[in-house]
């Protein structure tokens, strides 16, 4: 607050001086521009084109001026550029002209008025209220200067016959002076009060404009500044490491609207077999629907780090934003996990756009199913995944409604034909988002963009067909858990993982282990577990096997650490500690055997 508020007042601060040096040219150009007359004047003078007693005086009192106005000429070329006391300089100068020129032409004394309307530009309150008692001074010596210009001759007495000899003195020139003071000065000094008045006003008001005109300016350059910090936060938080390999690629661009919006895509690696991808559209501008964005990615990230299926990654994530949301934002998601060894597509829609499916013959269809509702609003919320089965050569096109929305300059909008007819059009993956983006822009002609425009392709090539290896089996009890760990160790390192990494390896194969012997094989003595320990891909795999009731660990929420700790509880943060340590923890039953895999990227 405190660095806001400075920075408004270097604004003001220089707002007012380059507003006083514009004055102080005007001012300066002004004298220039009276110089000339004076001259014309003073060669008038001395021709004898003006009739006054004391041409001469006259003539010194101009040239005099014609001097002092020069010297302010000089002065403003020659002082530093936001030097104060110069302007006194200018305004005293233009004082003393007019007193001159009212004095050599009888002029109005209106003509003091001038100096007081240049002072009001400088929206300086103090310096216009001195300024025009200098000049009521001024206008009130005006009369006897005259005195000495020749108006008024001082010689000359006006004389009255008392009878034919005796004339009496009816006035002087001092009688004369006095009442031209009286005539003329004292009423144009209540006109001019009035003006001077009136400049004080104008003078405070425009301070006032010039205030509220500066706030204003430095509003817009912090939200200026807001802004850019939210697009930085927006952009830095899109990857831009698209995978393309043998069985998968993904291709994604988000186009930032001028106003910042919302949009994210994202794609994460888990496992040696998944990849999850993900379009989203926060409500909502500016820094908050950043913020909320970037809370959303993360959450949904962790999320799925963590093992989750896409339905319970929705779920957490909606019961995490549901808690901070004060700004009463939302976002839609539509999630989506292809397991490239098998081509099925699980996936989650929060009230997003439906995708595009290409299919490898060229047709297309929108992969609709019933929306759930959007993250961030309701609390509760349950939220359904589907499922459908991808072929080699089927590519996903996920959008946000900026495409469909964007508009030509007469307000048509893009719309889903158009998405359609681009996308049959385009004949390979690459060529896909550019020509997307190559059409809106043909279309918009030149209109402007109101709302990000995100979109992301999913390429499936072929399947991923990951052997591992048959591993060992080992007695469920204690003696076979530590030859497991010697075995798990072995491989691992066999593989080039760090210390680190099998260190983590082993904590979780330790759990894990101790968990299938304590309820798999309860009451059994002769139980075994199947282990097998590979790295694939940089993914350090460990899978276990046992012939125990079906039994999925991974649906156990997470423990209440504080309030177990509290309670002296001990026990129940097995799964809890694989979770935190691996990156993917995933549970299938198949062929009537439990089989938990556990995944670190090495």
């Amino acid at each position: 607050m405190t660095s806001t508020t400075e920075n408004g007042n270097a604004m003001l601060s220089q707002v007012i001086r380059s507003n006083d040096r514009e004055v102080d040219r005007v001012v300066v150009t002004f004298c220039a521009a009276v110089s000339v007359v004076l001259l014309i004047l003073y060669i008038y003078t001395r021709m004898g084109g003006i009739g006054i007693a004391d041409n001469v005086s006259v003539s010194a009192y101009i040239l005099a001026d014609e001097v002092m106005i020069l010297a302010a000429v000089v002065i403003y070329c020659t002082a530093k550029q936001d030097a104060v006391w110069p302007r006194f300089v200018y305004i005293g100068v233009l004082m003393v002209t007019a007193m001159v020129i009212s004095s050599v032409l009888s002029l109005s004394y209106l003509i003091f008025a001038i100096p007081i309307m240049l002072v009001t530009s400088y929206y300086h309150r103090k310096l216009t209220l001195l300024v025009a008692v200098i000049g009521a001074l001024v206008m009130c010596l005006e009369p006897f200067a005259s005195s000495y210009m020749g108006q008024i001759d001082l010689n000359y007495c006006t004389l009255d016959p008392y009878n034919e000899s005796v004339f009496i003195i009816s006035s002087t020139p001092l009688d004369e002076a006095v009442a031209k003071l009286t005539n003329y000065v004292l009423p144009s000094l209540l006109i001019y009060v009035g003006m001077a008045i009136l400049s004080a006003w104008v003078t405070t008001t425009g301070l006032s404009l010039v205030k509220d005109r500066t706030a204003l300016v430095q509003s817009s350059i912090e939200m200026e500044h807001e802004l850019n910090i939210a697009s930085d936060i927006q952009l830095g938080m899109l990857p831009d490491d698209f995978p393309d390999t043998d069985s998968y690629s993904i291709k994604a661009v988000m186009k930032p609207a001028k106003d910042v919006g919302g949009d994210f895509y994202d794609f994460i690696k888990i496992g040696n077999s998944q990849i999850a991808f993900l379009v989203a559209d926060v409500s909502g501008k500016g820094v908050p629907a950043a913020l909320f964005m970037a809370s959303a990615r993360t959450l949904i990230r962790n999320n799925l780090k963590n093992g989750m299926t896409v339905d319970s990654v929705m779920d957490s994530t909606n019961a995490e934003l549901v808690q901070s949301n004060r700004e009463k934002l939302f976002v839609t998601v539509w999630l989506g996990m292809l397991d490239t060894s098998t081509g099925v597509l699980s996936y989650v829609n929060a009230g997003h756009n439906p995708p595009f499916m290409i299919h490898a013959d060229g047709s297309i269809d929108n992969i609709v199913s019933k929306p759930n509702f959007v993250l961030g609003r309701k609390k509760g919320i349950r939220y359904k995944e589907h499922r459908i089965q991808l072929s080699p050569g089927e590519k996903i096109f996920l959008y946000t409604d900026g495409l469909t929305d964007s508009t030509d300059v007469s307000g048509k909008m893009f719309k889903e034909d158009r998405v359609k007819e681009v996308l049959s059009s385009c004949r390979s993956a690459d060529s896909i988002i550019p020509g997307m983006i190559d059409s809106v822009v043909s279309f918009s002609k030149g209109a402007e963009q109101f709302d990000d425009i995100t979109m992301l392709l999913v390429d499936f090539k072929k399947q991923n067909v990951i052997e591992y290896s048959e591993g060992e089996c080992f007695p469920a009890n204690p003696e076979g858990h530590d030859k497991a760990l010697q075995y798990i160790r072995s491989r691992l390192q066999e593989c080039g993982c760090s210390e680190k990494v099998m260190k983590d390896m082993e904590v979780s194969a330790s759990e894990i282990f101790s968990n299938i012997d304590m309820y798999a094989y309860e009451g059994i003595e002769n139980g075994t577990i199947r282990i097998s320990a590979d790295v694939i891909d940089r993914i350090a795999t460990v899978i276990f096997k046992d012939d125990g009731p079906e039994y999925n660990p991974l649906d156990r929420s997470n423990p209440d650490v504080e309030k177990r700790v509290r309670e002296h509880k001990i026990g129940g943060f097995g799964i809890f500690i694989v979770r935190k340590l691996m990156d993917d923890v995933r549970y299938e039953r198949k062929d009537d055997q439990n089989v938990l895999t556990i995944m670190k990227e090495i």
